[in-house]
């Protein structure tokens, strides 16, 4: 159960939004939480209003070509670690960072998840085609680049 519920988390942005128990600070002061957190809730409510402001209890697992495409939006965009998260709806920006560092140190190999069982292929082994040989990083990098291109002219 979240620490804090919704409604109270709504209670405390109408209540700033009105002016009448004055700024932040005061506020904050009043329901003894940190001012940061309802600053927090103050900007998660002005980028896409009261449904941002429950919990994201998903544990999604992205994939790399996913994880590959908020990188290049961020820096294409050159938004904070923040607002990239809030465009791609994902829980906090530092997911974004996670997955900056590790490209950086590992490339499009550091973004894969490689968290669980992996799963047997079950697919027929013995029939294996002559022209399914594995591609290289490169050719996966550029096939991602390429993809992400492809998606970002159909928008």
């Amino acid at each position: 159960m979240p620490k804090y519920t919704k409604e109270f988390k709504i209670k405390l942005v109408l209540e700033y939004l009105s002016g009448e128990s004055g700024g932040i600070k005061s506020i904050a002061k009043i329901y003894s939480i940190p001012k940061s957190t309802l600053e927090l809730w103050i900007n998660q409510y002005k980028s896409k209003g009261f449904d941002n402001l429950s919990k994201k209890l998903k544990n999604n697992n992205y994939t790399s070509e996913f994880k590959l495409s908020v990188i290049q939006y961020r820096q294409i965009n050159n938004t904070s670690l923040r607002e990239t998260a809030e465009h791609f709806n994902l829980v906090n920006g530092s997911m974004v960072y996670r997955w900056e560092k590790a490209y950086q140190e590992r490339g499009l190999s550091g973004l894969e998840d490689n968290r669980g069982r992996h799963k047997k292929d079950m697919t027929n082994v013995n029939k294996e085609s002559k022209n399914n040989t594995p591609i290289n990083e490169n050719e996966r990098e550029e096939l991602i680049r390429l993809r992400e291109e492809n998606r970002l002219l159909n928008i």
